[in-house]
């Protein structure tokens, strides 16, 4: 026989008495639990439809980071189109919910209609996903970050010293070119026994391959002042206390240490596309640079090289313009 808290419906130990201290353990952790609010959506309306969502396996599967923005949008959509049936959606109502939205929040709610869209199908909710008709907004046109130049990183290193925790972050971007909630989270263990530092992006969840301390495309000297901190934490990146940094805050702190250093419109992420160049131009392959920065497709890449092609035409690569740093840096492994 199955015995269940009344309030919670939580299944209860039914193979000891109701007197036995388990089965009172079990009661009391229930007793005290708050009961999820009852819905007060229609059955087979969106409403309904986006609680059900937001108790899936496929939004819980989301990144920690991600979670949240997704949510947001599927609870405005449950606050403005909640009483509309399901079986009635079409595209041109999705169309009409993003109309109001600037460019860059319509993608984001796109998005997240092509996610519940993409549930209800799977779950026979719904018999067709009507948001991949629906059309997202144009955004302008944007360089995005601006990407560092040699002569910034100059300025940076010029400011801050080595022994500075600043310059130590600017060191560990501009060589391995990762995004700020990957930085915070390197650290020695990722190191293997043939010198690549190999982790998983949050972001995309792809594998990034990047040299540590094994041969490095010739580049070898741009990651000299980073190899010469010592490892002593869990991660690279600790605070003066030595604990890891959080991504929003050590983003925030970068920034204000470019600023300091007379750099007032670059962040971290530019250091990103530095390195995307610097690879470029020394004549990396599509394949090296994707395994490097983790990027899943050419399109990713086809910027970058295309700039640098043009810069090669007439100067040539690094190292044909430094022959004498590229016999050095043979030398040296």
């Amino acid at each position: 026989m199955y015995k269940y808290h009344r309030r919670t419906r939580a299944e209860l130990p039914n193979d000891v008495p109701e007197d036995h201290p388990k089965f009172i353990t079990a009661w009391s952790i229930e007793e005290q639990k708050t009961p999820e609010p009852k819905s007060r959506a229609k059955p087979g309306s969106i409403g309904a439809g986006c609680e059900t969502y937001l108790k899936s396996g496929s939004y819980r599967d989301l990144t920690d980071s991600y979670r949240p923005v997704i949510r947001r949008h599927v609870e405005a959509i449950r606050d403005a189109r909640g009483k509309a049936p399901m079986a009635g959606l079409r595209s041109y109502h999705i169309n009409a919910d993003l109309d109001p939205l600037t460019p860059s929040v319509a993608r984001s709610r796109l998005k997240a209609w092509r996610k519940l869209c993409g549930f209800w199908t799977g779950q026979g909710i719904i018999p067709d996903d009507v948001s991949r008709a629906a059309v997202g907004k144009k955004m302008p046109k944007s360089e995005g970050h601006k990407e560092w130049t040699r002569d910034d990183l100059r300025k940076f290193r010029d400011h801050w010293p080595i022994e500075t925790p600043q310059r130590h972050a600017c060191e560990l971007l501009q060589w391995t070119g990762v995004r700020c909630v990957d930085a915070v989270k390197l650290g020695p263990g990722m190191i293997d026994r043939d010198g690549l530092l190999t982790f998983r992006q949050q972001k995309t969840h792809v594998l990034a391959h990047i040299p540590w301390t094994c041969p490095a495309l010739g580049l070898e000297n741009e990651r000299e002042t980073l190899l010469s901190y010592p490892s002593t934490h869990m991660v690279f990146l600790t605070t003066i206390h030595g604990k890891p940094r959080s991504h929003k805050s050590f983003s925030q702190w970068f920034s204000a240490a470019s600023t300091e250093a007379g750099l007032l419109d670059l962040a971290a992420h530019g250091l990103r596309k530095y390195r995307m160049n610097e690879l470029s131009e020394n004549g990396a392959s599509v394949l090296q640079m994707q395994a490097w920065v983790g990027h899943t497709t050419l399109n990713e890449i086809e910027a970058y090289t295309r700039k640098a092609k043009r810069r090669i035409a007439f100067l040539g690569t690094e190292q044909d313009q430094n022959p004498v740093k590229q016999s050095e840096t043979k030398r040296k492994h």
